[in-house]
């Protein structure tokens, strides 16, 4: 038997599975909306170098947070393929588009060559091409079409290169490339053309070390940031524009502690709706138990963490209820209108009247998908009733109200 008790709560009703299931999903469609995303940036950083050479990358189908899990997925499928088609895409448009530039410089090669420019790239070495060397036997020929599938394959390299280069990389970075490129195609000597081309492979390779680190930054925000979609009010909405803000400025490195921020709103959110949940539960239970249930019980329940239910017998007794903030515990403990003033031989009645119905009632939450494990019972007359204000227990104020009407008739 028990007057005051206290029991941990795990819900799993229906729309608590469904959350998690829409949660869940909603996560991997977070990511593949966030690779297209990226794509989409990457298209448009290209056609600012390029022009119309690089089309343009739809934005493909959304979905939203409250669709069906199956519903989700099914987009998720689809945004995948998208990016699947449009990255190799875009990769082939940009490789061709760098090659295409390549083979107008190219064209212009001989016309160079023949000018015997002299060509300086530091301080010590100057280099003047060579006068070509004229023979009976055709090896003059031979050699020049050899220099000059040479100088084709070196410019090929360097615009695959140049095509490899990141959509982000920095515009100082990405004018030296085109510069040496250029250089190349139009005719730099061996010597050159390899000083040239390890230089480009250098650059290409840090900036997409850099671009590696930023894009590895930007899938962990985007982890981070997918329950928060999932979950509503202010709090949410201000970190997710903060994540939104650090993805836009390409950093390296998730701040600190943005993680676990992130985590903790999103366990406030989940406590707050199951709370919500085991108030609902409670007060359909208790009301299914004939006991008093005021409009607004599982709001106050949910929101405040205390609300009060009336005992059917209408002498002033009642169940105050609490539920915790920050852990699944709900507490009872029978109480009565300050107003009645009845001895402990009515207090211990309803105490034990409260107990047979706490049994049922732990029942009965159980088949709503809210299991309940106890974890402490105080006996009937373990302590005195606690009294409190008449108005917080719906049967007082039925009662009194009753008391009124029949003073008024008098």
């Amino acid at each position: 038997m028990s007057s005051m008790t206290g029991a941990r709560y795990v819900v799993e009703t229906a729309a608590e599975r469904l959350a998690r299931e829409q949660r869940a999903e909603w996560e991997r469609y977070v990511q593949a909306r966030g690779e297209l995303e990226a794509i989409r940036a990457e298209a448009d950083a290209y056609r600012s170098v390029y022009g119309d050479r690089i089309a343009k990358v739809p934005a493909g189908r959304q979905a939203r947070p409250k669709h069906s899990p199956a519903k989700i997925a099914a987009t998720t499928g689809e945004l995948r393929e998208l990016a699947r088609k449009e990255r190799d895409a875009l990769r082939a448009a940009v490789s061709a588009a760098s090659r295409s530039d390549v083979s107008g410089l190219l064209a212009a090669g001989p016309a160079a060559e023949a000018a015997g420019t002299t060509r300086t790239w530091d301080d010590s070495v100057v280099e003047r091409t060579p006068e070509p060397v004229r023979t009976s036997d055709g090896s003059a020929e031979r050699r020049t079409e050899k220099l000059a599938a040479r100088r084709e394959a070196d410019a090929e390299r360097a615009a695959d290169l140049v095509s490899r280069l990141p959509a982000g990389a920095p515009a100082e970075t990405r004018a030296a490339c085109a510069a040496a490129a250029a250089e190349i195609a139009g005719g730099a000597s061996p010597i050159r053309t390899r000083l040239l081309l390890t230089d480009l492979e250098k650059r290409v390779r840090d900036t997409q070390r850099a671009e590696e680190e930023v894009d590895r930054a930007r899938r962990e925000l985007l982890a981070i940031a997918a329950p928060l979609e999932t979950v509503p009010g202010e709090e949410a909405e201000r970190l997710r524009a903060r994540i939104g803000r650090l993805i836009a400025e390409r950093v390296r490195e998730v701040p600190d502690g943005m993680r676990a921020e992130a985590d903790e709103v999103v366990d406030r959110a989940d406590r707050a709706r199951r709370r919500k949940a085991v108030a609902n539960a409670l007060r359909t239970k208790l009301a299914d138990l004939g006991y008093q249930v005021a409009e607004g019980f599982e709001t106050r329940l949910a929101g405040d963490g205390v609300a009060y239910a009336g005992m059917s017998d209408g002498r002033g007794y009642g169940v105050k209820v609490l539920l915790d903030r920050d852990n699944p515990v709900v507490r009872t403990q029978v109480v009565r209108a300050r107003s009645n003033h009845a001895g402990a031989a009515d207090d211990a009645g309803a105490e034990r009247k409260f107990c047979d119905d706490y049994d049922v009632l732990l029942r009965a939450m159980r088949k709503e998908g809210v299991q309940v494990a106890e974890v402490a019972r105080q006996a009937p007359g373990t302590r005195p009733v606690q009294a409190v204000a008449d108005e917080v227990i719906p049967a007082g104020t039925a009662q009194r109200s009753t008391q009124q009407q029949r003073e008024r008739t008098l």
